[in-house]
């Protein structure tokens, strides 16, 4: 064993309000701990050459420090750290005990042959050179000092110091064939499953067999977790990251540096664990994408198939049984960003797993700790030892009382200490305590700490480095590295300095990195980034740039969320009217929230008179549409006649798709107005003028149908978009019954198949959610297949809102029919999600109002309520408090029979 006899690895001095009350003690702390660490290297050096040597088993703090299990043999190491020579007395003992386990072997107590070998990181002593040397010294017992030759060729070196230990172990360990985890590392959790090992665990032995396992394992847990701030430094009273505890809550706000703690302890945990980042998903749909990863990583192909299928709470738990033996730890990132009801369904479920969530503080916590049974705990920050760590390491050193408001001015957040440190350095001659003065002194609007650091912050960058922060912080939306380099290369950067520049606020912490390798700026840095905006001509020059790489992007169909929004509001920045009256010929352009922001372009087209009459005719349609959709009657009326006016007097640019255009929008204000008669007139006119346009006669006729719902003749409002359905399903070459039971993507292989234009998804989705529409107001609550099908070809269009609404129905009938829990899957695997991935904020309350009601049908009141009372901590609209209170009143109601029995 190791003795306190050990030089330090590196003599510190304390500083003078934090030095101990006995240096001595100090030392022979750290020359104990160092001793240690020593061996368990030793250790990790003789697990990777184990295979080498032939090894059949490793074992740790037996009879020696170390065992070795050869064919025939068994090696004996004995590990000793001096400040030193090595002397006999430091050996006596070791070689006495040896004596006894030579005679268990002698006696054929113990198989094979023995040797003892004494390794030591200081050179021999004279005298016991001489012992060693002479006759009497066993033949069996070796002393392996730093240069002397490894009796046995497989056995590490003994090495001088820590630091050459780990340089060689990590040198070893890059042999091993695998790349994604960093060498160092693997020696590091190497080391701690020995430190594990000598605990006792699994008879303190490991053999070859485990070693593959062992190295994949290494592999899959890293995989996941993000990748580490270089130097990581901890938190003040950082807790560890596995406790007694097998549930525990760690909050703190954004850039407390959660993740990455949890990162940096992951790499000194023995144990398997997975990192799982819930802010993408919503309640079920959480649950099944987390039983997802762990199948994937802990199960093999068959035991994978041989999984539940159903709501994802039910493959989580079919995966439990599975896993009950496994000893497993999950990190759960952004646990905010999921209610406390299905977040304790999926800590229950995996009961024989540890948990550790991260998220920020939250209203419901208490209510979640408290149904967890747990205490929550909380990252406050950076000690004033890491702040202080941060500035020197800056060059920016400052004294206790300048950490202390340094602190003070941040908050410990590591995000921020650090930006406050380069401060220091690039703008106050490396003197902290000024820049404090600084910071105290200013008068902002909003005088945060936060805000006025980053301000400082990108004042003290160099130009290259704002540049590409106002990039990314005018796209809006995540880049790829090529595209900001497109974007760096319209502002005369190049893609070194891009590269540069990226490192440079990655240093800072404002540079963020999602899914397929976007990248996007901190939201708390996007203010500070804008101010840096380059001269008019040059931001007109990346707004075209930036414009044409989205379009590139939604072009290829696989552009992330977000960016046809973005890159609509530049083809109007940019003067781009033609592609943007282009776009708004199309319905699904005015399911997007967007289109009532570019409504002063798409206006500004209709008045110029010198405009194309082709542009102007589809200007005005666009408008017309907005009107309706805003319930404008006026102004819709106004539209349409001005668009009759337009075609009269340019007849050569009327052709059958602006006769059917102008009919569908003359046959809705008439309906409006009340007029069948007359809306049937233009219908049956409109039909003789495009007769032969199979697509066209389509939507007059469906146009007829939304105008009997709109004047309040259901049943004929129903028959025609009933006819009208199925002749779109002939023409997508679908019966209704190819559609019963069948998932979205076999319907998208099928459309591609025959090369169906989407549009014919979108309209025939509303045909039958004119359906849908029209049984609702003749007091029918179930829908049949109607809702369902309508919400599959929304999706299949991806026309999301609508898709949404309809989901709801669906959801509504699910519940009528008696499958509540069919309901809650839906809402929250799909339309949830849906709605938070493509924005669709307006209906998130609506949504989660839905969900609280059939939570309450199945049975689970206290969530219901709880989600109700969280929605009335927002500011709604009188009429949405009333939808509210109404939804309250029917989980009430629920609950009564429930209580009555």
């Amino acid at each position: 064993m190791p003795e306190n006899l050990a030089r330090p690895e590196r003599p510190t001095t304390p500083a003078d309000d934090e030095s101990v009350v006995d240096p001595a003690q100090l030392i022979r702390i750290t020359s104990l701990h160092r001793g240690f660490l020593y061996q368990h290297l030793y250790a990790v050096g003789c697990l990777l050459r184990m295979t080498e040597g032939g090894a059949h088993r490793l074992l740790v703090e037996r009879d020696e420090d170390i065992e070795v299990v050869l064919p025939g043999r068994r090696v004996y190491l004995q590990v000793k750290t001096r400040s030193r020579n090595l002397r006999w007395g430091d050996i006596r003992n070791a070689v006495d005990n040896y004596a006894a386990v030579r005679a268990l072997h002698e006696e054929g107590v113990r198989p094979g042959r023995p040797s003892l070998v004494i390794v030591t990181d200081t050179a021999v002593g004279p005298v016991l050179a001489d012992q060693i040397a002479s006759e009497q010294w066993p033949s069996d017992v070796h002393v392996l000092g730093p240069g002397a030759s490894v009796t046995e060729p497989w056995l590490p070196p003994a090495w001088t110091d820590i630091e050459e230990a780990l340089t060689w172990c990590a040198d070893e360990a890059e042999r091993i064939p695998f790349s994604s985890l960093a060498p160092r590392t693997l020696v590091w959790k190497l080391a701690a499953r020995i430190a594990h090992a000598c605990t006792g665990h699994q008879g303190q032995a490991l053999t070859p067999g485990e070693l593959p396992d062992l190295f994949e394992q290494f592999v899959t847990e890293l995989q996941a977790f993000p990748a580490l701030p270089d130097p990581y430094l901890p938190q003040a009273d950082e807790p560890p990251l596995l406790t007694d505890a097998r549930v525990r809550l760690i909050t703190g706000f954004s850039g407390a540096g959660k993740t990455a703690w949890a990162t940096h302890a992951a790499t000194h945990c023995p144990d398997p664990l997975v990192y799982f980042d819930v802010a993408a998903f919503t309640g079920e749909a959480a649950a099944g994408s987390l039983a997802r990863e762990l199948a994937a990583r802990h199960l093999d192909a068959e035991q994978r198939t041989e999984l539940v299928h159903g709501a994802g709470i039910d493959v989580l738990r079919s995966i439990h049984r599975r896993l009950a033996d496994t000893r497993l730890t999950i990190v759960l990132d952004n646990v905010h960003r999921i209610d406390a009801t299905p977040l304790q369904q999926i800590v229950d479920t995996l009961s024989s797993a540890r948990f550790i969530l991260l998220g920020q503080p939250r209203r419901d916590q208490v209510l979640l700790a408290a149904r967890l049974d747990i205490t929550v705990e909380t990252l406050t920050g950076w000690s004033a030892d890491s702040a202080a760590a941060a500035f020197a390491t800056a060059e920016s050193p400052a004294d206790g009382p300048t950490v202390r408001r340094i602190l003070h001015l941040t908050g410990g957040l590591p995000l921020y200490v650090r930006g406050a440190a380069v401060l220091a350095r690039t703008q106050y001659g490396g003197d902290p305590a000024r820049m404090c003065d600084a910071l105290t002194e200013r008068r902002h609007t909003t005088p945060t700490a936060q805000d006025l650091i980053l301000g400082e912050v990108f004042d003290s960058l160099d130009p290259r480095t704002h540049t590409i922060a106002f990039l990314l912080a005018y796209a809006e939306t995540p880049l790829t590295q090529d595209e900001l380099t497109s974007l760096a290369h319209t502002t005369g950067l190049t893609a070194a300095d891009c590269a540069r520049a990226l490192r440079d606020l990655t240093s800072l912490g404002v540079v963020q990195r999602t899914g397929s390798d976007l990248i996007t700026l901190h939201d708390a840095a996007r203010a500070p980034a804008t101010e840096y905006r380059p001269a008019r001509e040059a931001e007109e020059a990346v707004a075209r740039t930036l414009r044409d790489v989205l379009g590139t992007s939604l072009q290829a169909g696989s552009a992330p969320v977000g960016r046809l929004a973005r890159w609509v509001m530049l083809l109007a920045r940019t003067g781009q009217t033609e592609e943007l009256i282009r776009l708004a010929t199309h319905d699904i352009f005015f399911e997007h929230s967007f289109s009532s922001a570019v409504r002063p372009t798409i206006a500004a087209v209709a008045r110029d008179t010198d405009a194309e009459p082709g542009a102007r005719f589809d200007a005005l349609n666009a408008l017309a549409l907005l009107a309706d959709g805003a319930n404008d009657a006026d102004s819709h009326r106004r539209l349409t006649e001005e668009m009759g006016r337009l075609a009269a007097a340019h007849p050569d640019v009327v052709g059958p798709r602006e006769t059917c255009v102008l009919a569908t929008q003359t046959m809705l204000w008439q309906a409006g107005a009340g007029d069948v008669r007359a809306m049937n007139t233009t219908y049956l006119a409109a039909c003789e003028q495009i007769a032969g346009n199979a697509l066209g006669l389509r939507i007059l006729r469906y146009t007829q149908a939304t105008g009997f719902y709109v004047a309040e003749q259901y049943v004929q409002a129903s028959i025609l978009a009933q006819d009208v359905a199925e002749h779109y399903y002939a023409h997508l070459g679908l019966t209704t019954a190819d559609v019963v039971g069948v998932g979205i993507e076999p319907l998208a292989e099928h459309l591609a198949r025959t090369g169906a234009d989407l549009d014919d998804c979108k309209r025939l989705a509303d045909c039958l959610s004119l359906i849908v529409r029209c049984n609702r107001q003749q007091g029918f609550s179930r829908y049949g297949l109607a809702a369902l099908h309508a919400m599959k070809f929304y999706h299949l269009a991806r026309v999301w809102r609508s898709a949404v609404e309809m989901g709801q129905e669906v959801a509504d009938d699910f519940v009528e029919i008696g499958e509540p829990h069919q309901a809650l899957v839906l809402l929250e695997q799909t339309l949830l999600p849906l709605a938070d991935r493509h924005v669709l904020t307006n209906l998130t309350l609506g949504l989660r109002a839905q969900r609280a009601v059939v939570l309450a049908y199945c049975g689970d009141q206290a969530a219901a309520r709880a989600e109700i009372d969280a929605l009335r901590r927002y500011d709604v609209t009188p009429e949405q408090a009333q939808e509210l209170d109404g939804q309250r009143a029917l989980i009430e109601r629920l609950a009564q029979p429930q209580a009555e029995h």
